[in-house]
């Protein structure tokens, strides 16, 4: 089956769409990547989404609206990704753009557990005439998960190893990891968000620099890091939680950080910003993973591009080797919407998605929802009198 897997994750800059031919081999699927893309958000749009995730600037009308509007643009997406490609896919897997994300460990706040992701999957199936299945997250919730991560039954399908313990790490908006032990099946994986992955750092890099993101962490090469406000953003509760665990922008974001990193020169801000996040990884590691035994970790996402980020990583968690993807033949980029194209393919198929041991959920579900594009006339006959 030839599948297309598109993600727009928090960072909010483009929907990536990664085309992969799955064939099934007994029990074992074989999973080839044949394209891969980015259809970047307008501007204007994307400033649409960031306050559709603020409750200051949100409301009912502008999240009907702004979902209507998102499923158009992933429509047009999908187009450009199937016309680029010049390959017909037989199913689209969508994951849509988180807006809210209220994980079940939050429920001490008085919050229902909860998540929401938009870009109605209606456009999508009628301009492409290509089933979709979208909406992946609420299922593991409604079996008593956190909704995330989900990535970590691809992760186990591409990389796991029978001999090595190792780590698949991205860093999005957010930084997630997926602990794949050796001599051990999908029960045995540990996966969990460590905290923030670039959305911190682009951030600050927008507001104080006029750029999407610190290109290379060249930016932060120049800065000195200020380790007493580093040590005060450590103190957030987030840290001290158990896996498993998730969270995103709601907690992270620039609003939330303390006014005294404001008095700093703007390169000592992204470069203190950019060690926090190597530290809150480093972290997770030494908690929670090393103490299994840890061979090595391949990163992933936007953050594997940036040197210092990835510099201060190595530095936090040597000797364990630290790679990217791409040094083992995969895309960095690519991997989240591999992985929705996998889920997508499982979903289609009922067979089950989400990983208990990650998402905390009570039991193995089948995840999101999946929307035709055409179907059989009702044919309604008149009886004979």
């Amino acid at each position: 089956m030839i599948v297309l897997g598109m993600m727009s994750g928090t960072s909010v800059d483009s929907a990536d769409g990664a085309i992969v031919e799955i064939k099934e081999y007994g029990e074992k699927l074989s999973v080839d990547l044949l394209y891969f893309g980015s259809y970047p958000y307008p501007e204007t749009l994307r400033r649409k989404i960031l306050d559709c995730m603020s409750p200051k600037n949100s409301n009912v009308r502008f999240i009907c609206q702004l979902n209507f509007e998102l499923g158009e643009f992933y429509g047009k997406a999908a187009i450009y990704f199937i016309e680029r490609s010049r390959l017909k896919p037989d199913l689209i897997a969508n994951h849509g753009q988180t807006i809210y994300h209220i994980p079940r460990k939050m429920a001490r706040r008085g919050l229902i557990p909860s998540t929401l992701q938009i870009g109605e999957p209606s456009f999508i199936a009628l301009m492409t005439g290509i089933p979709v299945v979208s909406d992946f997250r609420p299922a593991d919730i409604a079996a008593g998960g956190e909704g995330a991560p989900l990535v970590p039954m691809a992760d186990y399908i591409l990389f796991h190893e029978y001999e090595r313990s190792i780590s698949v790490h991205n860093i999005g908006g957010i930084s997630n990891l997926t602990y794949l032990p050796a001599h051990k099946g999908v029960d045995g994986i540990i996966a969990f968000d460590t905290g923030p992955g670039n959305t911190l750092i682009d951030s600050a890099t927008q507001k104080l620099f006029g750029q999407p993101f610190d290109k290379d962490g060249k930016i932060a090469a120049k800065g000195k890091i200020h380790s007493g406000i580093m040590n005060e953003l450590l103190k957030n509760p987030y840290f001290q939680l158990h896996p498993p665990k998730s969270t995103g922008r709601e907690e992270f974001n620039l609003d939330n950080l303390p006014d005294s990193i404001w008095q700093l020169p703007p390169e000592d801000i992204v470069a203190t910003l950019t060690a926090f996040t190597a530290e809150t990884i480093a972290l997770a590691y030494k908690k929670f993973v090393i103490p299994h035994g840890l061979d090595e970790i391949l990163v992933g996402g936007g953050g594997a591009y940036n040197k210092t980020l990835m510099k201060m990583i190595k530095e936090r968690l040597h000797p364990i080797p630290v790679r990217s993807l791409s040094s083992a033949g995969f895309n960095p980029k690519a991997r989240e919407a591999v992985a929705f194209a996998i889920l997508g393919y499982l979903s289609f198929n009922g067979l089950h998605g989400n990983v208990p041991s990650a998402t905390g959920a009570k039991r193995q579900v089948v995840l999101g929802k999946i929307t035709y594009s055409s179907g059989n006339h009702l044919v309604v006959r008149k009886s004979g009198g």
